[in-house]
């Protein structure tokens, strides 16, 4: 399996970390990001990173300055007393020779973490984590992205419309414990209101939808009695909402 810059990111923290004595000392604030229990980490950009950790809790963590490299090196580790990041200065991303000061970090939602997961996606191509039930998922048929920010439509089990979007039901086994995720639209789609069938469909050929370009909710509004039938090349015609961001959600 081609492991990703986070997965080498992720990994070292732990190695790093689990010499560490077993007595510690809490969390310094509530906002505090336990570098030991980092279970996903994605650099956003040459300054941002996103790390969710085992617990479910996700975070940004913003660097002083330019560190693009610090994805890509086997070698790079978080520098913390006893593991607690908060923001709070003497905190450091080290790849090889370098030191990459943290400048802040914030808790952040679901949502949030998607946006910056799919950043990173879309600057280091195919992504592979420490998730073991998404390796399990990517290795099946071709999926293609994170259960973190995308979903597989082929484990759809329902749908509703809610006046935001669309929340959609999926099996939690294939989807790294996920029941439940929002589809938010780029643009108003009265059509779900009448929709008895939806597709969701990858604008890149994958089976996964995560916000790519070309992601769309392909709908087939309700027939009423006297309505004719539009159809294009004998199927009955489909309306796409362009998908502008997908992410898990607790129901």
């Amino acid at each position: 399996m081609r492991l990703s810059a986070a997965v080498f990111l992720a990994t070292a923290v732990c190695a790093v970390t689990a010499a560490v004595a077993s007595t510690r000392a809490p969390a310094p604030a509530a906002h505090c990001l336990d570098a030991r229990a980092m279970g996903e980490v994605r650099q956003a950009s040459e300054r941002t990173l996103a790390v969710l950790q085992n617990d479910g809790r996700r975070f940004r963590v913003d660097l002083n300055e330019d560190c693009p490299a610090a994805g890509a090196d086997a070698q790079a580790s978080v520098l913390a007393r006893e593991g607690w990041v908060c923001g709070t200065g003497n905190e450091y991303v080290r790849s090889g020779q370098r030191l990459c000061p943290v400048a802040a970090v914030a808790e952040i939602d679901a949502k949030d973490y998607a946006a910056l997961a799919l950043a990173s996606h879309r600057r280091h191509g195919d992504v592979a984590t420490l998730d073991t039930v998404e390796v399990r998922a990517e290795k099946r048929r071709g999926f293609g992205g994170s259960v973190s920010y995308c979903l597989n439509p082929r484990y759809m089990r329902g749908w509703n419309e809610d006046g935001k979007g669309l929340v959609v039901e999926v099996s939690p086994q294939r989807s790294g414990g996920h029941r439940y995720y929002r589809v938010e639209l780029a643009h108003s789609c009265p059509e779900l209101f009448d929709a008895t069938t939806i597709e969701l469909r990858s604008g890149m050929g994958i089976n996964a939808v995560c916000g790519n370009p070309g992601d769309v909710v392909a709908v087939v509004p309700e027939m009423r009695a006297g309505e004719g039938i539009a159809r294009s090349g004998g199927a009955l015609s489909r309306i796409s909402c362009p998908i502008a961001s997908v992410y898990p959600v607790e129901k």
